[in-house]
C-alpha cells in the first residue's frame, strides 16, 4: 500500500471519532487528492483501506462511502466492497423504509423534515428519546434508523457505481441482492437511486435466453449479461437478430448504428428527433407481454429458460434513451441459430400470447 494512503486514512478516522465535520471534510479531501494523484494501485489501496470502516459509519461520516465509489470511478478496483457495500446500502434502505412510521409515532404531529434539510440532529434526538413506541430497539440502532433518513443517498451513490461492474455483481451474494430488490422496492417511490439499486441488483450475467419467431419457425439461443432494462434488450435483439432471412435471421430493418451505441458505449441518450424504433414485440413463454420498461429479470422462465417470442411492432414505438446504466457494459451473444426440431419443440411449450394488455402496442 502507498505509504502515504495508511497516515491519510487514520487521519480520516480520527476526525470522524472527534465529530468535527470540517475537520472531517478537510481529510476527506485530502484523502481524495492523493488517492487519484497516485494512479490505479494507489485508488485501490484507498479502498481497501476504507472497506472495513464502512459497516460501522452513519449520518454524515456515510460520506466515506461515496469517496470510496469516488475511487472505483477513477480507476480502483471495487472488489474490496463487495463484503460490505451492499448490506449495508440494503441497512440503510430497510432503516430509512420504517423511518416515516416511528415518526408518526414519536413527533406528534410535527412534518417530517425532508430528507436534504438541516434537522437531521432533530430526527434523531426525536426517534431516540426514552419513548416507550421504542419497544426495546436500543439507542444506537435506533440512531442509525434516524440518520438513515439522511444518509441512504450516500450509500446508494457508492453501491450503483459498483454495481455497474460483472465482476463485483458475479461475488455478491445472491440473499444480498434479493434483500437490495427488497428493500429498494420498499423505498424507490421516492427515492430514484433506490429504484436504480433494485434493478442493478437484479441484473442478469451470462444468463440463456432462447428467442423464437412463430412467423418463420426460427429460434436462437443467446447469452446475455449486464442488459439493464427491456428497452435495452429491444435494441441489442434487433441487432442480432435482424437480417438475411435466407441465412436463418429474422427479416425487417436492421435498427440503425446510433440505436446499438446509445444501447452499449455511446452516448445513452438518442436525439428527440431520432429516438429508436422498436422492431417486434416480445411475450415471454408463458403469453405475458415483455414491455420495454421492465427488466430481463422479470421474464419469467419457461422450464427454467428464459424465452422470448417475437411478434410484429404493432406502429411506432419509440426509445429515447438507450441504456439506463452508462457504465455498465452489456452482452448478448447469438451463440447459436436453434435446430428446426428444437424450435419446434420450443414453440409446442410457449403459451399463446395475451394481447389484452392496452400497452401491447
Amino acid at each position: 500500500m502507498p505509504s502515504e494512503i495508511p497516515r491519510l486514512v487514520g487521519d480520516l478516522v480520527t476526525q470522524m471519532t472527534s465529530g468535527s465535520a470540517p475537520a472531517y471534510r478537510t481529510a476527506m479531501k485530502r484523502l481524495a487528492q492523493a488517492a487519484r494523484a497516485g494512479g490505479p494501485e494507489t485508488l485501490t489501496a484507498t479502498v481497501e483501506a476504507l472497506a472495513p470502516l464502512l459497516p460501522g459509519l452513519s449520518g454524515d461520516f456515510a460520506m466515506t462511502a461515496v469517496l470510496a465509489g469516488a475511487c472505483v470511478e477513477w480507476g480502483a478496483s471495487p472488489m474490496a466492497l463487495a463484503e460490505v457495500l451492499p448490506r449495508r446500502a440494503s441497512e440503510a434502505m430497510m432503516f430509512n423504509g420504517v423511518v416515516p412510521e416511528l415518526w408518526d409515532k414519536a413527533a406528534r404531529g410535527r412534518p417530517l423534515p425532508e430528507p436534504e434539510s438541516a434537522s437531521a440532529e432533530d430526527l434523531v434526538r426525536t426517534l431516540t428519546g426514552p419513548r416507550r413506541w421504542r419497544r426495546g430497539v436500543d439507542r444506537n440502532t435506533m440512531t442509525r434508523i434516524a440518520k438513515s433518513w439522511f444518509d441512504m443517498e450516500d450509500w446508494l451513490k457508492a453501491l450503483i457505481t459498483v454495481m455497474a461492474d460483472a465482476d463485483f455483481r458475479a461475488v455478491v451474494p445472491d440473499d444480498v441482492k434479493a434483500e437490495l430488490r427488497e428493500h429498494a422496492a420498499a423505498v424507490a417511490h421516492r427515492s430514484q437511486r433506490a429504484a436504480w439499486a433494485g434493478a442493478l441488483a437484479a441484473v442478469l450475467d451470462e444468463e440463456p435466453l432462447v428467442v423464437v419467431d412463430p412467423r418463420t419457425h426460427q429460434g436462437y439461443a443467446l447469452t446475455m449479461s449486464g442488459v439493464g432494462d427491456n428497452g435495452q434488450l429491444h435494441i441489442l435483439l434487433a441487432d442480432r437478430l435482424v437480417g438475411d432471412p435466407g441465412h436463418g435471421m429474422v427479416a425487417g430493418d436492421r435498427p440503425a448504428r446510433s440505436w446499438v451505441e446509445a444501447a452499449t458505449s455511446g452516448n445513452p441518450r438518442l436525439s428527440p428527433d431520432a429516438p429508436a424504433i422498436r422492431r417486434f414485440r416480445l411475450f415471454d413463454g408463458q403469453g405475458a407481454y415483455v414491455g420495454p420498461e421492465g427488466v430481463p429479470a422479470d421474464i419469467a422462465p419457461l422450464d427454467g429458460t428464459r424465452v422470448l417470442v417475437l411478434h410484429p411492432p404493432n406502429g411506432d414505438y419509440a426509445l429515447g434513451v438507450g441504456r439506463v446504466f452508462e457504465h455498465m457494459t452489456p452482452t448478448l451473444r447469438l451463440d447459436r441459430i436453434l435446430h428446426p426440431a428444437e424450435t419446434k419443440r420450443w414453440l409446442a411449450r410457449v403459451a399463446p400470447a395475451v394481447e389484452n394488455d392496452l400497452m401491447a402496442d
